[in-house]
């Protein structure tokens, strides 16, 4: 009698070999994906802050005084690279903003990055464009937030003027 095939016992072994690749394979790739998206909101803020400081240096919109605050609007902007978030939901186009603001004669911009999943906010809320590069970049990314508020934007950037939106 010729033996073709596996027996029972040998199936099982395979079978139970593969489960434990897969319990410990499934929280790693799940981690390195949340990763990649929590990167790629990280991205979407810089480039959000690369167009604002483009139309800056460009004279297409005057840079603020030392006691004023620039509010400019994702939709004032309208860049094609930033319009959905990682998970595919459209950017809330008029809480996303960059505020600039003028210190010691230098601008500084903040981020203010929002997708609406769900009726709650998520996203970078207002932080500094240095951060975005800190080693605890990852952790800036929050889930159900508030949209900071004008008093709040002049308490995080230190400037008590005026704000200016576009």
């Amino acid at each position: 009698m010729s033996r073709r095939g596996f027996t029972l016992v040998e199936l099982l072994g395979v079978i139970i070999i593969l489960s434990i690749i897969m319990l410990l394979a499934i929280p790693n790739v799940t981690s390195v994906l949340e990763k990649n998206k929590k990167e790629t909101y990280l991205a979407d803020a810089k480039k959000l802050i690369t167009q604002v400081e483009y139309e800056i240096s460009n004279s297409n919109i005057e840079k603020p005084s030392s006691t004023e605050i620039l509010k400019i609007r994702l939709s004032y902007v309208g860049t094609s690279d930033v319009s959905k978030d990682p998970d595919g939901n459209p950017y809330d186009v008029d809480n996303s903003y960059v505020a600039v603001v003028r210190k010691n004669g230098y601008l500084e911009y903040y981020v203010n990055l929002v997708a609406n999943v769900d009726g709650k906010n998520k996203g970078i809320r207002l932080r500094k464009k240095e951060e975005l590069d800190s080693d605890q970049k990852l952790t800036l990314i929050e889930r159900d937030f508030t949209n900071p508020t004008d008093q709040e934007i002049k308490t995080i950037t230190g400037v008590s003027g005026d704000i200016q939106s576009y």
